[in-house]
């Protein structure tokens, strides 16, 4: 059995989609399991063993006619689209497999009838099956519609048996070792920290706290962090290389910049991880660290949550307007 998994968009998602794999090859251990990625996704796809090929999409114009030459040279028995929009779905239109289906997810945040109606109506003419999810209806009637849940119900209606109380088998290629002397927390800088409840000057109090712990505090960066994070680059320490983690004595240290091996390596020798929900999220859910995520209180967090929520990880959920936020973070650690 040969199985093509579309799935070139978010980190997390691709990260939520592991379960599904794994699931399948539990049951069907001789399968061939080949996914199209994205450039992110790819980097962990790279350390899974259970996935046998990976095609990257490219971002390139020409990428959609190679991947379809590629794929549809495969020959595959099943094709799965399970990431949204028209690139998955007109690619498994032209991959020549045996069976198609798709997963349609209409909108979280209002009920509308057209919602992808373009995308149900070609999927309904060109594949074999597809399954279209009402968010919005769905979290009114308080069902599950967990990403992950949501990906094997797709393939257990095409036939194909797969294990729904698997736990992901994965482990970090770590970049580099660290010498720890007390426990250390990850905090990853991303804008999202920053809005209408919580300000520059409240993460300042955060870190001065945690500075009273016993504890070494890693501050973890990205694209957006700079924008919101003045002060803080001004007042802390900044480390580029894993190597001088070490050399640095100071408790607080921004780490800026690092690349994906070194980032999620840092992580993986993590006690604690403390993130907006965002891939680090999912990249923490696969370690053995003690998680806390904090959901933006304007876009339906509990929706969210019960649609990306880290799968089979237990961790501490917070809002963004929570008063008591630093508090608990505290408390947390």
């Amino acid at each position: 059995m040969k199985i093509c998994i579309e799935r070139s968009d978010r980190m997390g998602d691709m990260i939520l989609t592991l379960p599904v794999i794994q699931g399948i090859k539990e049951q069907n251990p001789q399968a061939i399991i080949h996914v199209i990625t994205s450039q992110k996704n790819s980097k962990i796809c790279m350390q899974y063993n259970l996935i046998d090929k990976i095609f990257e999409k490219s971002k390139l114009s020409s990428s959609f006619n190679s991947l379809t030459k590629s794929i549809s040279a495969e020959k595959y028995d099943y094709y799965y689209s399970f990431s949204p929009g028209w690139f998955s779905l007109g690619l498994g239109f032209f991959s020549k497999s045996k069976f198609k289906s798709s997963l349609i997810l209409k909108s979280r945040y209002n009920s509308n009838v057209f919602s992808k109606f373009g995308q149900i109506i070609f999927s309904k003419l060109f594949y074999s099956k597809s399954l279209i999810i009402d968010r919005f209806k769905s979290l009114q009637e308080n069902k599950n519609i967990h990403q992950t849940n949501m990906m094997m119900d797709v393939v257990s209606k095409s036939g194909v048996t797969i294990s729904r109380k698997t736990q992901t088998k994965f482990t970090f290629n770590n970049a580099f070792t660290l010498n720890k002397n007390k426990p250390l927390c990850v905090i990853h800088l991303s804008s999202k920290w920053i809005n209408d409840y919580y300000s520059e000057d409240n993460f300042n109090d955060l870190l001065k706290l945690l500075n009273k712990k016993n504890i070494s505090t890693y501050l973890t960066t990205d694209e957006t962090t700079k924008n919101k994070f003045s002060k803080i680059f001004e007042t802390f320490d900044m480390v580029r290389e894993p190597g001088n983690i070490q050399k640095n004595k100071k408790n607080i240290l921004i780490c800026d910049n690092f690349d994906f091996a070194n980032w999620t390596s840092l992580i993986n020798h993590a006690d604690y991880v403390i993130t907006p929900e965002s891939g680090c999220t999912h990249i923490a859910s696969l370690t053995t660290c003690k998680l806390a995520v904090i959901y933006d209180a304007d876009n339906s967090p509990n929706s969210i949550r019960q649609e990306y929520a880290p799968w089979d990880k237990e961790y501490l959920a917070l809002e963004t307007n929570d008063k008591e936020l630093n508090k608990k973070l505290i408390n947390f650690i």
